[in-house]
């Protein structure tokens, strides 16, 4: 038989043992690190939270066209540029999804789409002018 002192001993430990796992499992919910992996987080060379919706949209435009090299290029775009332009330009290279550089063909549309309104402008200047 045991004396009266070691079984105290050893509902002690079994006591802080059990307390011990409820305190690890309260750490485990205080830290929970889940929420920092949604898509408030930029994940590329520099990293940085969104705060603004370009910014968000950007580094859309950036992971869908396969591209996380120039993503502080297409948050810069967002800004920016005209929103149309980008949707039809992105439209345009989502039609071609065997496409070797997705990004390149994305470039090229915005170029092309942004001489085009500059064209219509002018266009419409001269025509005023001229009335």
């Amino acid at each position: 038989m045991e004396s009266l002192a070691n079984i105290i001993s050893n509902l002690k430990k079994k006591v802080s043992d059990d307390n011990k796992r409820k305190d690890e499992k309260d750490q485990e919910e205080l830290f929970d690190t889940s929420e920092f992996v949604t898509s408030k987080y930029i994940s590329g060379k520099k990293k940085g939270y969104v705060t603004k919706e370009y910014q968000s949209y950007g580094a859309w435009l950036a992971n869908t066209l396969e591209d996380k090299e120039r993503m502080s290029m297409y948050i810069k775009w967002a800004k920016e540029k005209p929103r149309s332009v980008l949707e039809s330009a992105y439209r345009f290279t989502a039609d071609y999804p065997n496409a070797k550089d997705k990004s390149r063909l994305f470039m090229w549309k915005v170029k092309e789409l942004e001489e085009q309104t500059k064209e219509k402008k002018n266009g419409n200047k001269e025509k005023e002018v001229t009335n």
